[in-house]
C-alpha cells in the first residue's frame, strides 16, 4: 500500500484546498519514484505515450549527470527536490556523477565509492531530506566516503565547500614534503649526536628551509665511491 498526497480537489468547478490521503494497491510499487507524476489512462489515450511522458521527467534529470564520470553523488526524497538540488549544483558548478531518490543504503555508498579511485575529492554524497541507513553510514566511514545530509540545500553546498577546502589544505601540507630547495651546508659544530641531532652549520649555497631533507656525502674506504647518507629533515 502506498499513500498519495493530493494537494487540491475540484468541487462544482471551484477549487477547494484539501489534503486527501489515498491508498494505492498495485504490483511493483517498490519501483515507483516518489514525486513523479500520476496520470489516468482514458479510453482514447495511448498508454505507452503516457509512460514515455512520465519517464521524460527522469530522463531530463539524467541529462544533468556529467559525461566525464567524475562528480558527487546526489540523493533526495522526491523527484521535485532532486531537480531543485541538481539545478542549484549546476549553478554552483559542482559536477554530479550519480543521482538517486529515497533513503541512503549501502549500495548507494558503494556506487559513490567508485570516486575513491577516479577522483577522491568527489567521493561525497549530498543527501537532501533523506535518511541514512546505519549500515550505509558505517560502510561510508570505513571506506572513506563523505555523507552530508541537510534539509536546506545551501547547507549541503557549505558542507561540500568546507570539504574541498580541507582537501586543498591537506594537499598543500603534503606537497611541503615533496618540494626540495637544494642548498650546500658546512658543519660547524655538533651539539647533540642523538635524536634530535643538533648541528651548527654555515649555508654555502642556496637557502635552507624548514622540512628540507638533509644528507651527508662520504667516500667508501674500500671502493672509493661517494655514498649519500640520509640524515632526516630540518
Amino acid at each position: 500500500m502506498k499513500e498519495l498526497r493530493v494537494k487540491s480537489a475540484y468541487v462544482h468547478n471551484k477549487e477547494v484546498k484539501a489534503s486527501l490521503g489515498v491508498k494505492i494497491a498495485a504490483n511493483d510499487l517498490e519501483h515507483a519514484i516518489a514525486g513523479s507524476r500520476m496520470l489516468v489512462v482514458g479510453p482514447d489515450d495511448d498508454e505507452e505515450e503516457l509512460e514515455d511522458s512520465v519517464m521524460a521527467d527522469l530522463a531530463h534529470l539524467l541529462q544533468r549527470v556529467t559525461k566525464t564520470g567524475r562528480g558527487v553523488s546526489v540523493q533526495a526524497s522526491t523527484l521535485g527536490s532532486l531537480e531543485a538540488l541538481l539545478e542549484f549544483l549546476k549553478q554552483s558548478k559542482i559536477p554530479v556523477a550519480n543521482i538517486s531518490i529515497g533513503p541512503v543504503y549501502k549500495r548507494d555508498v558503494m556506487q559513490a565509492g567508485i570516486m575513491l579511485e577516479k577522483s577522491k575529492e568527489y567521493a561525497v554524497m549530498l543527501c537532501f531530506d533523506v535518511k541514512v541507513d546505519k549500515e550505509a553510514q558505517a560502510y561510508a566511514d570505513d571506506v572513506g566516503v563523505k555523507i552530508f545530509t541537510a534539509d536546506i540545500i545551501y547547507h549541503l553546498f557549505d558542507d561540500f565547500t568546507k570539504h574541498m577546502a580541507q582537501l586543498a589544505e591537506q594537499k598543500k601540507e603534503e606537497s611541503k614534503l615533496l618540494a626540495v630547495f637544494p642548498c650546500v651546508l658546512r658543519p660547524v659544530a655538533i651539539f647533540n649526536k642523538k635524536d634530535p641531532i643538533v648541528i651548527g652549520v654555515d649555508v654555502i649555497e642556496g637557502n635552507l628551509r624548514l622540512l628540507t631533507p638533509i644528507a651527508a656525502v662520504k667516500t667508501n674506504p674500500i671502493t672509493g665511491l661517494k655514498e649519500i647518507v640520509k640524515m632526516g629533515r630540518v
